[in-house]
């Protein structure tokens, strides 16, 4: 099984986050680290950087949407007189590029789940 407590530890620094934040999200690395490990052709692959990345930047994907859903996103912040805003949307939607990237790079370490054999 890929490491739930790598993935963790680079979750938490992609988002920058206290330890007892880094506490809420363990439920969502683990259940990514369950589905990457599932999909995984060998088991071995386990420890390959790229299926932990994968599982990384799936966390990540899920702890930003989680936190756009509940409206509690980083979606804005003042200095002095200026305030820099950024829509939660464009977060999501960065976030799921760095998903889709991470699991293109580990494909090859992973089953095809996306396969239908419609007809002969």
């Amino acid at each position: 099984m890929i490491d739930a407590i790598k993935v963790a530890k680079a979750v938490k620094r992609l988002a920058n986050a206290s330890d007892s934040q880094a506490n809420e999200f363990i439920p969502i690395v683990k259940g990514a680290c369950t589905e990457l490990s599932g999909r995984l052709k060998k088991e071995e692959y386990a420890d390959d950087f790229r299926a932990v990345n994968a599982a990384v930047y799936l966390s990540y994907y899920r702890l930003i949407l989680r936190q756009v859903l509940a409206g509690d996103s980083p979606d804005s912040f003042k200095i002095g007189d200026i305030t820099v805003t950024q829509s939660p949307s464009l977060i999501l939607e960065k976030a799921a590029k760095l998903r889709d990237d991470a699991i293109c790079q580990a494909s090859c370490l992973l089953e095809d789940i996306d396969f239908m054999f419609r007809q002969v």
